[in-house]
């Protein structure tokens, strides 16, 4: 009975004299002439490559009597070393290639073939193409490499159905940056199935540690946490840089591998020169480094009030006690800095302000004055010189006193040791100025001024010797302004 399998074709492809078995064709003997014709290098290479590869085959090693047919070919490209290609893809069992064999065989060197040979290679292609199984592959990315037992598969082979003979087939794709996928898929003769291969981006993990919790952690120009940041990123190199600490340096990471770069051990990456990036319209702009920590300084300022008390805005035998008053104050401000832009501190201030300085040495007034109360701290964000600005307020403490003045102009009733006043009242101050900030070092200079209240000073009983006495008001209830220039020294955290 006739076999209707591919293998009584590959019988008949011996075409030489021999066994009826399946067997590679061998350099034919070509009649002697009367003169020998000369021979072309790549004739004896044929020669030789097309009887090493007879040998192969017949010791059954049929991959190397395939590269010696493949050879043969290259050398002088015949139908022959075709069809015995053709022999031992049967042999190793990838029908396909030998149907891809035979078709070229035909399709180039059909001339050279006999009718009778012609027929059986394309009776062969007819049977073996009938148990074929075929695969239809979509794979994403779209340019990914293709691989179907270990063989690469071109584009255009990739875009249909791929023919498969019966059996177990492993199909992979692989991309770099990307990790890699295969499946092995069952063929049985006239299958069709489609196989989705899609592949997942290869991420590995990367760690930075800055040497201060509010740096910036940027990677590829993105800001993407502060201090530290522990991320996955896409296999493949990325730009990472410390804002403020480091130069951008280049990590290489790897599929499911960590990197960690702990910049505060100085640990991490060789800096590279900064690449110049093209502005990007819809990125917003970077936002600037946030600075926050606690500070203090000490101060200290001469003041002029622009009032006297009202005993000295008369004329007393003749003489109009006017002229300049000054003083100054001391204090301490702790404070935090919440913000690049603001912070908070508390102020607790002792000061002192005497006059009028009109000549007149046995005529004068001490105002004494201690502040409590919060501020509130603006300045711009520079890192060695910024404008500082500040507002704030709370309660003064006043101590009035006065020499060479009748007491009972002052104080009626009273004998001149106890003609003083001394009150509570609100007060309120601003500053405007700038500072140098050398490696934490606050060196500051600025005009400084206070309004405060006085009825705390005015009014009241006063009880000596069981007497009620009113003594009179120094500033009539009205509001004390001084004015003058104010330094500070002092160290920061931020």
């Amino acid at each position: 009975m006739r076999r209707l399998s591919a293998l009584v074709f590959f019988a008949a492809l011996a075409l030489v004299a021999g066994p009826a078995a399946a067997q590679p064709r061998k350099p034919p003997k070509k009649p002697a002439p009367a003169e020998p014709a000369p021979r072309s290098p790549q004739e004896d290479d044929y020669d030789r490559h097309m009887s090493v590869g007879v040998r192969l085959f017949r010791a059954n090693d049929f991959k190397a009597a395939l590269a010696e047919f493949e050879a043969a070919y290259e050398a002088v490209p015949k139908s022959s070393p075709l069809i015995n290609q053709a022999l031992c893809y049967r042999e190793l069992n990838r029908f396909t290639k030998a149907v891809g064999a035979l078709e070229l065989a035909l399709s180039k060197h059909g001339a050279e073939m006999s009718e009778a040979d012609k027929k059986e290679a394309e009776r062969a292609i007819e049977e073996m193409k009938a148990v074929f199984g075929f695969v239809t592959v979509r794979v994403s990315p779209a340019e990914a490499a293709l691989k179907i037992d270990d063989e690469e598969v071109a584009a255009p082979a990739r875009d249909g159905k791929i023919p498969l003979t019966p059996g177990d087939h492993v199909i992979e794709a692989s991309m770099s940056g990307y990790a890699s996928k295969r499946v092995t898929v069952r063929v049985v003769s006239g299958s069709e199935k489609t196989v989705d291969l899609e592949l997942a981006v290869a991420n590995g993990t990367l760690r930075v540690i800055a040497a201060k919790k509010t740096t910036p952690i940027e990677v590829d120009g993105k800001i993407l946490g502060t201090g530290t940041w522990t991320g996955p990123l896409p296999a493949g190199p990325h730009d990472v840089r410390a804002v403020g600490e480091s130069g951008v340096g280049r990590v290489e990471i790897v599929s499911g591998g960590t990197i960690v770069l702990d910049l505060a051990e100085g640990a991490g990456f060789s800096p590279l020169p900064p690449v110049p990036r093209p502005p990007d319209p819809k990125k917003k702009a970077e936002e600037p480094e946030v600075k926050r920590g606690f500070y203090g300084s000490v101060n200290g300022a001469i003041l002029f009030p622009t009032r006297h008390p009202q005993f000295f805005d008369q004329e007393i035998d003749g003489e109009l006690l006017g002229g300049v008053s000054s003083g100054g104050y001391v204090g301490l401000r702790p404070g935090y800095r919440v913000h690049t832009y603001a912070g908070f501190e508390g102020l607790i201030e002792y000061g002192n302000v005497q006059g009028p300085a009109n000549g007149t040495e046995d005529t004068s007034y001490s105002l004494s004055t201690i502040r409590l109360g919060p501020v509130l701290r603006l300045m711009s964000p520079g890192d060695v010189i910024r404008f500082v600005g500040t507002l704030g307020g709370g309660l003064a403490v006043h101590f009035m006193s006065y020499e060479g003045l009748d007491s009972e102009t002052v104080c009626p009733g009273l004998d001149s040791k106890d003609c003083a006043t001394n009150g509570v009242d609100f007060f309120a101050m601003t500053e405007a100025g700038f500072e140098v900030d050398i490696d934490g070092v606050l060196i500051g200079l600025s005009l400084a001024g206070y309004i405060s209240g006085t009825k705390g000073m005015d009014d009241f009983d006063r009880n000596s010797d069981r007497v009620q006495a009113r003594i009179q008001e120094p500033y009539e209830n009205k509001l004390l302004p001084m004015v003058g220039p104010r330094i500070h020294i002092g160290y920061a955290f931020w």
